[in-house]
This record gives structure tokens, C-alpha cells and sequence, in this order.
């Protein structure tokens, strides 16, 4: 039914289109979705979506996710991460660098964080989340456990976040209020 293109290992930055897969099928939204079975590089890693990866994405350098990405296992960055539409994750996430979400996130696993954690949209994970820089959150977050270690912010009214089994913010809680002036 589906056609896997082989694990992929890159030199160079890798940067992938709408247009330039061989490997697709159709989606339920109309658009192409391209299939691969992971994704490693020594550079920086570019995924456009919609596409599903049924192995790992793994970069020494960032990792950049924009469109409906879905990755099967884990998404290990050892620069920034960056996600800019709707990530499925079913594995764990890594970053050694800071994180910035600009939509929504699904992580069914613990997420580690070294950097900073932006959020605007919303984030779940079902499993342990810690955060070694600030944690600022415009929008939702929810998760089993929290460990931050630096300052946690929400920004405006509308933003809230949820820990189902317990939380440790070793920095200040801050609430940001829109100012209007």
C-alpha cells in the first residue's frame, strides 16, 4: 500500500518540498504525503509537510518541522527544534538547543529540553516533560509531570497549562498580562 524510500544519511542540510517526493500517496485532505522510514543527518534537517515518517528524526545540527509532520519514533535535535504547523510524535523528543512552537505538538513519550521552550499553540505530552531553560507559554500545555528549571510564564488570560501528576518549577511563575497603553 505504501512505499518507504531507505534510511537517509546526509552531509549537507536537507530540505524536503511538497513536489519533490517520489513516494506518495494521497491524504484525506487531498494533498500528497510523503512517506520515508527515518531521517539523519550531520547537518540541519528541513521536513516540509504533510509528511509521515515512520522511523526517527535525528540532526547533529537543528531541526526544522513545518506542515503536518507525524514521526513514529523519536525526534532528537542537538541544536534548535523548531515546529511550525502540527507535530505527531510517538516517541520521545530531545533537544539540546531551544524549542519553539508555532501550533501544535502530540508527544506520546517524555520530552527533555536543554534550551528554552516557546510556546504559542498548544503542546501535550503524555509522558514527562523537563525544561532546563525558561518556559513560556502563549497558548496550552499539558503533561504528567513538569520539571522546569528556570522560570515558567504564561502570557495573557487565555493561556494555562495542566500537569496531571506534579510539577517542580525550581524558577519564578510569572504571569504575563497584555498591556494595552
Amino acid at each position: 500500500m505504501y512505499e518507504y524510500e531507505q534510511i537517509m544519511t546526509f552531509d549537507q542540510p536537507i530540505m524536503m518540498a511538497g513536489s519533490t517526493s517520489t513516494s506518495s500517496s494521497t491524504s484525506t485532505g487531498g494533498g500528497p504525503v510523503k512517506k520515508k522510514k527515518s531521517v539523519k543527518s550531520d547537518g540541519a534537517v528541513d521536513l516540509r509537510g504533510p509528511v509521515e515518517v515512520d522511523g526517527s528524526v535525528k540532526s547533529m545540527a537543528s531541526v526544522t518541522l513545518t506542515g503536518d509532520v507525524s514521526v513514529r519514533e523519536r525526534v532528537e535535535a542537538y541544536g534548535n527544534l523548531e515546529v511550525s504547523g502540527n507535530l505527531s510524535c510517538g516517541g520521545k523528543v530531545k533537544s539540546m538547543g531551544n524549542v519553539k512552537v508555532n501550533g501544535g505538538v502530540v508527544c506520546m513519550d517524555k520530552v527533555k529540553i536543554f534550551g528554552k521552550l516557546k510556546i504559542n499553540g498548544t503542546m501535550e505530552v503524555h509522558g514527562d516533560l523537563e525544561v532546563w531553560g525558561d518556559l513560556r507559554i502563549n497558548g496550552y500545555l499539558k503533561c504528567r509531570t513538569l520539571t522546569a528549571y528556570a522560570s515558567l510564564t504564561t502570557v495573557g488570560d487565555q493561556s494555562w497549562y495542566e500537569v496531571e501528576e506534579g510539577e517542580k518549577v525550581h524558577g519564578a511563575k510569572l504571569i504575563q498580562r497584555d498591556y494595552v497603553g
